[in-house]
């Protein structure tokens, strides 16, 4: 296995460096890629399939395009000949830069993560953004859902189906979890009501800004359903709302 000693690019020559072709070349190809938008790997595959070889028994991979990439050698020093131009250098160095620095998620962005059914995009976040700016603009398409649910963390409804396949039948035991479901479904009711009434008043006080969105979603939305291409939000009182509903 071979154990390179000299960069790429280099040879020995009676006791100088000098460059050694057809590496010389194929450095400068290496940058001028990187610099016009080749990926790490695509450049690597590319060197596999029709460039010299890096090293004995050592293939081409990404870290071997980085490491070449870093090396400032290339530009020339007192013991390095110049392989590559100083401003062919400095652009890929730029261009490094720029894809190692991961952008920063805005405030949006990372509220929609907590309550998104799938990973958010730009569309998903475009469209979220749409859809609140149009219930600021029109609150009374917020309405109470037509029927309120049960708890789901409530137990009455299995409960009271188990004691009426039971024979005897425990009729004391059944009323009262009749009674009990009837309470639950007169507080779901009025929760409803009151988050109805709460996100029509929170909206129609809100301006909906570019800075204000990921606070009115984290305050309105329960969670951001998306399918194929449709986002539709669901609002803390249950209601489901798309575009189609904001004509």
């Amino acid at each position: 296995m071979g154990n390179r000693k000299l960069p790429f690019g280099y040879r020995m020559q009676m006791g100088e460096i000098v460059r050694s072709e057809p590496e010389a070349k194929a450095v400068q190809d290496i940058f001028l890629q990187y610099t016009l938008g080749a990926s790490l790997k695509e450049i690597a595959e590319q060197m596999a399939r029709t460039g010299p070889t890096y090293d004995v028994g050592k293939s081409w991979n990404k870290n071997m395009i980085a490491r070449i990439l870093e090396n400032p050698k290339y530009t020339g020093t007192d013991s390095y000949p110049r392989l590559v131009d100083i401003k062919l250098f400095e652009a890929a160095a730029a261009k490094r830069q720029t894809k190692q620095r991961l952008p920063e998620r805005t405030p949006m962005q990372k509220a929609l993560r907590r309550i998104c059914s799938k990973p958010p995009t730009s569309e998903i976040e475009q469209q979220a953004t749409h859809l609140l700016g149009r219930l600021a603009e029109q609150p009374d398409h917020i309405t109470q859902p037509e029927t309120a649910s049960v708890p789901q963390h409530s137990t009455a409804q299995a409960d009271l189906d188990s004691i009426l396949n039971t024979q005897p039948l425990d009729e004391e035991a059944a009323r009262q979890l009749i009674f009990q479901l009837a309470q639950e479904q007169y507080d779901a009711i009025g929760n409803a009501e009151y988050e109805t009434e709460r996100l029509r008043r929170l909206f129609t006080a809100f301006e909906c800004t570019a800075e204000l969105n990921a606070e009115l979603l984290q305050s309105a939305v329960s969670a951001v359903l998306v399918t194929r291409q449709t986002v539709r939000l669901q609002l803390k009182n249950g209601q489901i709302i798309g575009k189609d509903d904001l004509v």
